[in-house]
Parts: C-alpha cells; sequence; structure tokens
C-alpha cells in the first residue's frame, strides 16, 4: 500500500491527526506528510505511506494554491478566525479600488513574517509554545513569492474570495494580516482551501471518512518515478545504485531530481542533488 495518497482534509482537525488515522486504517506506522494545513484549513494533504516518506523533503518544495477567504474588521492573535480578537473596526470604507491596489503591493513582496503562532522552531522551540507562554522571540522574516492572488469573490460584507499560489513556506494567515495593516482595518483569515500541491490536485482526493485499508494510493513510487527526468545509466552501474552509491557529474548535470534508469529504461532509484552530488532517495531497482 506504500506510495503517495491525496486526502481531502475536513475542517476541526489538525495534520497530523489525520496521519494518526491513518495508521490505524492502514495498519503502517510509516506515514507521514508534504505539507501542514493549519485545523481551520480544508483540502489537499499530500500523505506519504511506506519507503515514499522519504519524498517528504522533495515534495515540500513545490508551490501551493490556495482558495481563501479574508475578512476585514477585527484582527485576531493567530491570523485567522480561530484566534482571539484583539483589534475591531466598526466602522470604516474600503472599496474595490483599495483593495485591488493593496492587493498589487502584497504581490509583489518577497519577504514575509510569519505568524506568533506557528510550528516553525527557534532554538528547538516551536514558535506557538513561546506565544502560548507569552515569551517573546525574535522571529526572522522568510523568503517568499506570491505567484498569484486573484479576486474571486469580489469585496461584499467586508470580505472577499481569493485564489492565492505561493512558494514554499508562505502563510496565508500572514498574508490576510498584512493586507489590513497595509489597508489600516484590522483583517483576518476566516475561510482556506488547499487545491493544489505541486502537481497534485484536490480534485484527485480521497475524503478522509471513505479510506480503508483497500484503498490505493494515487500514485505508487514507480509511477512518481516515472514523472520525473530521466538518467539512463551503463550496465555496470546498476548493482552500484543498488547499493545505495550516490552519482556526479560524470552521470549528469541537471539541477531537479531524477530517476535512474538502466538502458531498458526501467526504474532503479530517484536521486536529488545535494551539495556534494547527487544521492539516492530511494531505491526502487532491488
Amino acid at each position: 500500500m506504500e506510495g503517495i495518497y491525496l486526502i481531502d482534509k475536513p475542517e476541526g482537525i489538525t495534520s497530523f491527526d489525520v496521519v494518526r488515522q491513518l495508521r490505524k486504517i492502514l495498519k503502517t506506522k510509516e506515514i507521514g506528510h508534504a505539507g501542514t494545513l493549519d485545523p481551520m484549513a480544508t483540502g489537499l494533504l499530500v500523505v506519504l505511506v511506506g519507503r515514499a516518506t522519504k519524498l517528504s523533503n522533495l515534495l515540500l518544495e513545490k508551490d501551493k494554491v490556495y482558495l481563501a477567504q479574508i475578512t476585514f474588521g477585527a484582527s485576531t492573535d493567530t491570523y485567522d478566525r480561530m484566534g482571539k480578537t484583539n483589534k475591531v473596526l466598526e466602522t470604516f470604507e474600503l472599496t474595490q479600488d483599495q483593495l485591488e491596489s493593496a492587493i498589487d503591493t502584497i504581490k509583489s513582496m518577497n519577504k514575509q513574517l510569519p505568524p506568533k503562532y506557528a510550528a516553525i522552531k527557534v532554538d528547538g522551540k516551536k514558535l506557538y509554545e513561546y506565544a502560548r507562554n507569552n515569551e517573546t522571540v525574535d522571529i526572522e522574516s522568510r523568503d517568499i513569492r506570491i505567484h498569484q492572488f486573484d479576486i474571486n469573490h469580489r469585496l461584499e460584507n467586508n470580505k472577499f474570495g481569493a485564489l492565492i499560489s505561493v512558494s514554499k513556506g508562505t502563510y496565508i494567515r500572514s498574508i490576510a494580516n498584512d493586507l489590513g495593516e497595509m489597508l489600516s482595518i484590522p483583517s483576518h483569515l476566516s475561510e482556506l482551501r488547499r487545491v493544489m500541491s505541486g502537481s497534485f490536485s484536490v480534485k484527485d482526493a480521497v475524503k478522509l471518512e471513505e479510506m480503508t485499508q483497500e484503498t490505493l494510493p494515487f500514485i505508487s513510487l514507480v509511477e512518481y518515478a516515472n514523472t520525473l527526468e530521466k538518467v539512463v545509466v551503463e550496465d555496470y552501474m546498476v548493482p552500484l545504485i543498488k547499493n545505495g552509491i550516490r552519482l556526479d557529474e560524470r552521470q549528469t548535470t541537471i539541477d531537479g531530481p531524477f530517476t535512474a534508469v538502466d538502458q531498458k529504461g526501467h526504474p532503479l532509484a530517484i536521486y536529488q542533488k545535494d551539495v556534494k552530488n547527487y544521492k539516492p532517495i530511494i531505491q526502487l531497482g532491488v
């Protein structure tokens, strides 16, 4: 049953809650995921089972696409509707043109300060642990990219909907909060649904309550390996690759992950570049 599963996470549970349930359903402890969703958020959770857990760092690098709703008039300590309200503005004026102008500015940002309620670790401790204990900690801004921020539901009743595509590690909660600060109107993220993670779509996801032990992965390891760029190796390299040998510029100079295949095109291992050369992530031909 190992491979990549696509789960449509419901609201109100954590990503780890999903993993915990799937461990019971699939009767294996070797399960992880490739990108956390907050309890409030719904949508695509890429779940990795068996040796596929070794793909976690690779898949975490992928861009994500969300459907978001942002509400004006109140802000919270978590930047979403699950948090405690800390600012309220009952009367304000906000036009569609003002909103679109602010969004254009947000789209040009390449740095972001994560919310204080986040799972990022500082000195071995998660940010939300500092926040819950009312402890101060320096939070560093992170490099981000906002590829797309398009309004799909115009401003009405102090809220609007948007399709937002971002790089890894980008917090939509922070975008919602930053937008309000830019407009001098408190705001928060009121709804969030992840619809894409890399090439994976929520349209192909399975509802958590529909998962059974017989449910097959959306894509097997070999099928995933065949989606990657291929590097054909000489016959003498096959047993070496099966033993976990690293590859170098004598075999390839590509930057992205790739699948080493034999002369007949059979996948042998998935490789990823690191600071030295290319390390095998998962061996397939053993």
